[in-house]
């Protein structure tokens, strides 16, 4: 994502300020290149119209999402304790890419995240190695580990989102699900 003097990463900083004071809608390039600290010519000159932005955000999001989850199911503990940490790191990229993420339709979504396969091995990859350790060791029920993974992510984040857009839920409360996600898998040990 880096770009010439951090132009990439200004820009995508000042699309999601924009985007979060106006929507993705609203995000025109003026107020994206307002919110950089840049012009739309200068914009223009770096080949960033709204498709290149949007793609910048989405390699934020992406970046932020692997290094982020696979952090916090690096710690030590209980495999429990350890999925419960990673949904909670899922939530709180969802919370810091809000603005961008409320902005996708399902069409941008499989075209952005699905179509290549890097996200899944991303986003899914840290939770399956937490989800093989706890039905290793008795706490989680045996499960089809990768599409269990795959279900937890996306329900942790499109819940998280959901709650957080349309029903203007604090971080908090959106994040109760999570707990509801890790005793569905659990064996009760």
């Amino acid at each position: 994502m880096a770009g010439p003097d951090g132009m990439h990463e200004r820009v995508a900083a000042g699309a999601l300020a924009a985007a979060t004071e106006h929507g993705w809608a609203g995000a025109t390039l003026a107020r994206i290149a307002e919110a950089s600290g840049t012009s739309r010519m200068t914009l223009h000159r770096h080949g960033l119209g709204r498709e290149e932005i949007f793609q910048l955000l989405a390699r934020a999001y992406e970046r932020d999402m692997r290094v982020t989850l696979a952090a916090a199911v690096a710690e030590p503990g209980a495999a429990a304790d350890r999925l419960r940490s990673g949904l909670a790191s899922v939530c709180a990229v969802s919370e810091r890419h809000l603005a961008f993420l409320r902005g996708l339709d399902e069409e941008e979504d499989t075209r952005l995240f699905h179509v290549d396969g890097v996200s899944r091995a991303g986003f899914v990859a840290p939770l399956e190695r937490v989800l093989r350790e706890g039905m290793r060791d008795g706490s989680f029920r045996k499960l089809p580990v990768r599409a269990t993974a795959t279900l937890l992510v996306n329900a942790a984040d499109r819940t998280y989102r959901h709650m957080r857009a349309a029903h203007g839920w604090s971080p908090a409360r959106s994040r109760q699900a999570i707990d509801l996600l890790v005793r569905g898998i659990s064996t009760g040990r």
